[in-house]
């Protein structure tokens, strides 16, 4: 490809326009940036504190993308460039801002994978979770390795790591799918904006993630003929061997029997979604070896019925148990979710209405390839096939977050299609001439419309990953804290947090020290004194995101937990052994004699 210069024949300015306005959204980005802490934030979250000029760069990001891809000839490496300046400005955002990791989840997988390192095998019976070890056991090889106690370096940054590696799977998988042309990039640039599940943090199902996303986009490139994206047009009865070299087959099955195997040991969930997929692809004509299926499925059962015999036996029923069970699936995964104050609730209905516009842009982009003689059923298939989760499984009250992680991929690729026709492509080949005209009266309107669309996903999606900020990040003082109460804690002793989901517990001694939430013994957080004297925790640690949890689930009067604090040192019975910038860590005064 010529590359057109300053001074050269043929260049023009038109051809820095799309590099210069991703410069100037990264420095927008950067001017705008500000330390946020969790005393800052109310019920809505990070959006509310972030700069305006700082969310200008959002728009101008986008309008570099569409700018770019809107010539005659859209050039990879400048999109490639700004897509990933787009990974940095959308998932770089709370590292960015935040002065630590977010969600305890996160901090007790580190805990996870510091166990396996200490003690050379998972600790049966404690979690779920240890009986699929595979992530925990890599995680705590590469800690061993680097020399580090835990992979707590690794935390802040990685779903900044984990979102790339996904967006650089789906444009594999859209390429795949469209070719390197614009409705490639208009797909992963859908993904991008729109994947505001926050299941991007250190833990199995990013890694699952990424290792469907490769095995979709090597099955799409070498092993489904004709594309996604194309009629049938081989006789039924018929599979006809994609057209490449019977190596590159065998090496793509050997490849994705190597994904099966990784996954497996990893992830409950992802291989029984990617063997549904590769399912639906092979009911649909599209996948050429109709057996590859099984061959995801089977290291999967044979794990579960072997490795996680700890997990299932003497208690099949939460297998099996939320089977058929739609209803129970809906109330643990929508109605149960809308719980807490104003804010909270709002960001719930930025959540739900961004999952309704992908669909919306998925069944018109469906539409606009109809009406011009690509029915793309197997995409409609593989989009909708997720939501087969909710029949057979709750999840923990996640599965319809599950259900739209996994369906994203296959809208955006439908989603591209009506944008794409909005940017003014022209008919695919082979497609017929009465059908595959799309009138455009307002020519510039189209890209002005797409810039639109994409600047209100992305920011809708900055709302989205935020709004829970205020009671899950943390600072480091609170880090602190807890790591003050594993130094002192003896074996046996009690660790408290007021709350599971608002403190950053578990990333040390799992198994050695019992780590509670007082919110589990004490609901609501009624005669809350009362309920920590009765529980009497050896060690209580008191942070202010658990101050802000209070306040927006419960309803509580801000300063609720310094409340708490005084009545307990004044009854005696706790004293304080730790406290910075607002982070306060309580042992019982009793505790010695324990």
């Amino acid at each position: 490809m010529q590359v057109s210069v300053p001074g050269s024949p043929g260049w023009q300015w038109r051809d820095a326009l799309s590099p210069l306005l991703a410069l100037l959204a990264a420095l927008l980005w950067l001017l705008g940036l500000r330390p946020v802490l969790p005393t800052q934030l109310g019920s809505t979250g990070l959006i509310t504190v972030l700069s305006p000029v700082l969310l200008a760069s959002y728009p101008v990001l986008v309008a570099a993308v569409v700018l770019e891809l809107v010539r005659r000839r859209p050039r990879p490496r400048v999109l490639a460039c700004v897509t990933t300046l787009g990974v940095v400005l959308v998932y770089g955002l709370q590292p960015a801002t935040e002065q630590t990791a977010r969600l305890t989840v996160s901090w007790l997988h580190t805990g996870f994978a510091r166990y396996i390192a200490e003690n050379g095998h998972a600790l049966d019976g404690y979690d779920a979770r240890f009986s699929w070890p595979g992530f925990f056991s890599l995680t705590a090889f590469l800690t061993e390795a680097s020399g580090q106690p835990d992979a707590s370096p690794l935390l802040q940054w990685a779903p900044t790591f984990f979102a790339g590696a996904a967006v650089l799977g789906m444009r594999a998988l859209a390429a795949a799918v469209f070719g390197n042309g614009r409705a490639g990039w208009l797909a992963t640039w859908i993904f991008l904006l729109a994947e505001w599940t926050e299941q991007d943090y250190l833990s199995p199902q990013a890694a699952g993630y990424l290792i469907m996303l490769a095995a979709l986009a090597l099955t799409v490139r070498y092993l489904v003929r004709p594309g996604l994206a194309h009629p049938v047009r081989s006789r039924p009865g018929r599979r006809l061997p994609p057209t490449n070299l019977p190596r590159e087959r065998l090496a793509a099955h050997g490849l994705i029997l190597i994904f099966a195997l990784a996954l497996a040991p990893t992830h409950q969930l992802t291989p029984f979604v990617l063997a549904g997929l590769l399912l639906v692809m092979a009911l649909t004509r599209r996948l050429w070896p109709a057996w590859l299926p099984w061959l995801v499925l089977v290291p999967a059962l044979v794990w579960f019925s072997l490795g996680a015999k700890d997990f299932w036996q003497g208690q099949l029923h939460m297998v099996i148990g939320d089977i058929g069970q739609v209803t129970s699936s809906v109330d643990q995964g929508i109605t149960g979710r809308f719980t807490g104050d104003a804010g909270r609730t709002a960001i719930l209905i930025v959540r739900v209405a961004l999952t309704g516009a992908v669909s919306a842009l998925a069944l018109g982009g469906w539409w606009v390839r109809h009406r011009r003689g690509l029915h793309s059923l197997p995409l409609v298939v593989l989009a909708a096939a997720p939501l087969a989760m909710a029949v057979l499984q709750s999840y923990g009250g996640e599965v319809f977050v599950r259900c739209y992680l996994f369906a994203l991929p296959f809208a955006a690729l439908l989603a591209a299609g009506g944008l794409n026709a909005a940017l003014g492509a022209r008919a695919a080949p082979g497609a017929l001439a009465t059908t595959t005209r799309v009138a455009h009266r307002f020519p510039q309107a189209g890209p002005v419309v797409v810039g639109l669309v994409l600047t209100s996903l992305g920011l809708a999606t900055i709302t989205a990953r935020g709004g829970g900020d205020a009671y899950l990040s943390y600072t480091r003082s609170d880090v602190a804290a807890v790591a003050d109460a594993y130094r002192l804690a003896k074996p046996g002793q009690t660790i408290s947090g007021l709350s599971a989901d608002a403190t950053p517990l578990g990333f040390d001694k799992i198994g050695v020290v019992s780590q509670t939430s007082i919110e589990d013994t004490c609901p609501r957080y009624v005669q809350v004194t009362d309920c920590v004297q009765e529980t009497a925790p050896d060690y209580l640690v008191v942070i202010p995101s658990q101050d802000n949890y209070g306040q927006i689930y419960y309803g509580l009067r801000a300063g609720w937990t310094d409340r708490l604090v005084a009545d307990l040192v004044r009854s005696g019975k706790y004293r304080v052994v730790f406290d910075e910038g607002g982070s306060r860590l309580l042992a019982h005064t009793g505790v010695e004699r324990r």
